[in-house]
């Protein structure tokens, strides 16, 4: 997962203004928008509205795996997890911010799922 991961932040760090400036309404794609992306990254960015938090406005974004043809990570979490519409995580990233807002928002999600996943698979061992 950690390539996986490591291309979607790029990718998701290249198209900022998608994620800072959201375009689409609540429950719809944000970011990919291309079946090619689709398939690549193997990850989508659902958008879910706007929180406060510590007095600013962050968009938050339902990272889930993609249907279809996607890379082996993604797709062993999918059939283990309950298919596209499981939810791997939340994304939050600054409401007007800029790239920097969108990999530090990455990097926070990426941690959350790791720590989510160490914690089951602790949890499925006693």
């Amino acid at each position: 997962m950690n390539k996986i991961f490591s291309k979607a932040s790029d990718a998701a760090t290249a198209a900022s203004k998608k994620f800072t400036n959201v375009s689409v309404s609540r429950g719809k794609t944000a970011f990919p928008k291309t079946p090619k992306d689709h398939e690549s990254l193997g990850i989508r960015f659902d958008f879910d509205g706007e929180i406060q938090r510590d007095g600013l406005t962050y968009n938050k974004f339902q990272v889930q795996p993609n249907n279809g043809k996607v890379p082996s990570g993604v797709r062993d979490w999918r059939d283990k997890n309950g298919g596209t519409h499981a939810v791997m995580g939340s994304l939050f990233v600054k409401k007007d911010g800029d790239a920097d807002d969108v990999k530090t928002g990455f990097e926070d999600f990426e941690k959350d799922f790791k720590r989510y996943v160490l914690k089951l698979s602790l949890c499925l061992t006693y």
